[in-house]
């Protein structure tokens, strides 16, 4: 039985190191492949998740409904307009504004900060990062989210194999004890040896590149109010003056660092906006 285990150990952890070995690879020779457009203004949602990431994002999509009449909120929920409420507007355009619609709640609606975080981990919100990071706007392309994908998978099998050298520990005055011997040394120093990489090559940095970061340095003002709003929302979030008071104070949450038992939201408890 040890053989068995431990062969499908060893086997487990040198295809994890590999994996992140051809991972690493392909991070080092990525290239964007097009490049990002230098005369246009990013619009407010790759703005958004430039300068905020894709909760941002998500928090300009649900302001542009809010603004377009799609969505109300009701206390701390966000609520989808009825067909009757919404008739004459029309779906969204824009991508991400349509999945952000199509994941509000009619009826009693969902809690502001919870229908947030579905947008944020929307299908559209990831394309829209992707992009992004294949013009090279983002930092944490897609080479790097499958790099850190295999350093967990490292994770995981080197430290298994610790677990499973230590149980064969136990076992070496079994009837199987010269497998349980091969295991107990291999499996160990196996695992050890399969985290050395993954320490060493430090953890893909997230956010925009110089050139990101240089497009939305002087956020554009829009062709409309709206596009205005939206741009500010993408540059400062909930922080915003000009998001909607009763959308900000669905979206708030407390910073970690500031939270205190008897905190509320802004516009609430005599807190101003």
């Amino acid at each position: 039985m040890w053989w068995w285990l431990g062969g499908g150990m060893w086997t487990a952890v040198c295809v994890a190191s590999l994996g992140f070995r051809a991972a690493h690879h392909r991070l080092l020779a990525h290239r964007p492949p097009r490049a990002a457009p230098t005369d246009d203004p990013p619009g407010p949602h790759a703005c958004a998740y430039l300068r905020g990431g894709a909760r941002r994002t998500a928090q300009t999509a649900l302001t542009a409904l809010y603004l377009a009449g799609l969505v109300t909120v009701v206390g701390n929920r966000i609520v989808r307009a009825d067909a009757t409420g919404a008739a004459g507007r029309g779906l969204p355009a824009d991508p991400v504004e349509a999945a952000a619609l199509a994941l509000c709640r009619s009826g009693r609606g969902e809690r502001g900060t919870r229908t947030e975080g579905r947008v944020e981990r929307s299908r559209a919100v990831r394309r829209l990062g992707t992009s992004l990071g294949e013009e090279g706007l983002l930092l944490h392309t897609r080479p790097a989210a499958r790099l850190e994908e295999w350093r967990s998978v490292v994770f995981m099998t080197g430290l298994s194999a610790f677990v499973v050298g230590m149980v064969a520990m136990g076992a070496l005055d079994g009837p199987d004890g010269v497998g349980a011997a091969w295991t107990a040394v291999l499996s160990p120093v196996l695992g050890l040896l399969s985290l050395v990489p993954v320490v060493r090559v430090p953890v893909t940095p997230r956010g925009p590149t110089e050139t990101g970061r240089r497009l939305t340095e002087t956020l554009p003002t829009g062709t409309s109010d709206t596009d205005r709003v939206l741009y500010q929302v993408a540059a400062l979030g909930t922080g915003s003056s000009v998001m909607p008071q009763d959308l900000r104070r669905a979206l708030w949450r407390p910073a970690p660092s500031d939270h205190r038992p008897d905190d509320h939201p802004p516009g609430l408890g005599g807190v101003g906006l």
